[in-house]
């Protein structure tokens, strides 16, 4: 099931709410609006010609609405989440300048935006005016209906190994390179199972993505707990650019059982 909602930027929230099946069939619910004042006075032409919404400028309201569809990726891994998108609705009606400003990956932000770029509204108003105003769209991608267990599934059942997977999938997945808490939450839940690819995995994103020190020379101490290739070595090269203060405490962490 997806849910949609339209969310008026900064000063007021417009939601506007979708719902359907994602198979082979979809059936839409009807649309609801609730407007929040704005603090904003709108009181002068704004800059550029571009209101928000309240204070006599009311809410553009969508006429003409196709869902977005799910991404091939994303149907198949049983992939979830919210994107958000900022545009103009000009005075005809017509969406403008549709940009992300918070992606959910897996193909689905492209998904949203080919869909909300086919939607149609009667325009905002001010003093009986068309005007245009900026807004935010929230599309939240749902998948309630019955079908085969996904990779996420399996993820959030507990199975390690698919733990891992989706995590790889996750943190290359170049539409979250500056939010990728939900790939590493997977991949150190997998390594907290003793998975040692995991581990091993988890000593390479402390080193090479956040050079932490300490959490990395861990987690490769971990790995080679487990006999995995290479963890050895690359804890010897962590260790190499620690200070005796950082060394210490990884290794106090360590011998503690609980490093974590």
């Amino acid at each position: 099931m997806r849910s949609l909602s339209l969310v008026a930027a900064v000063s007021a929230v417009v939601p506007v709410t979708v719902s359907a099946i994602v198979l082979l069939v979809v059936a839409a619910a009807p649309a609801y609006a609730q407007i929040q004042p704005s603090q904003d006075t709108n009181s002068k032409e704004p800059a550029g010609g571009i209101y928000r919404v309240g204070r006599g400028v009311s809410a553009p309201r969508p006429k003409y609405q196709p869902d977005p569809e799910f991404s091939e990726q994303a149907r198949k891994l049983g992939y979830e989440g919210v994107c958000v998108l900022e545009l103009v609705v000009d005075t005809e009606g017509m969406p403008r300048n549709i940009r992300v400003t918070r992606p959910v990956g897996m193909g689905l932000d492209e998904k949203a935006m080919e869909a909300v770029r086919q939607w149609r509204f009667t325009p905002a108003m001010k003093d009986g005016t068309p005007v245009a105003v900026q807004i935010a769209v929230e599309v939240s991608f749902h998948l309630y209906a019955q079908k085969a267990v996904g990779l996420f599934q399996k993820a959030n059942s507990g199975d390690a190994k698919a733990q891992f997977e989706l995590a790889q999938l996750l943190l290359s997945d170049p539409a979250l390179a500056n939010d990728d808490s939900r790939g590493l939450a997977f991949m150190e839940k997998a390594a907290k199972q003793g998975l040692p690819k995991a581990e091993f995995a988890m000593g390479e994103y402390w080193s090479s993505r956040k050079n932490e020190l300490v959490k990395a020379y861990i987690w490769y101490a971990q790995a080679e707990r487990h006999h995995y290739k290479d963890s050895g070595a690359r804890m010897k090269e962590v260790g190499e650019k620690m200070t005796p203060e950082q060394l210490a405490e990884a290794r106090q962490r360590l011998d503690s059982g609980n490093p974590f």
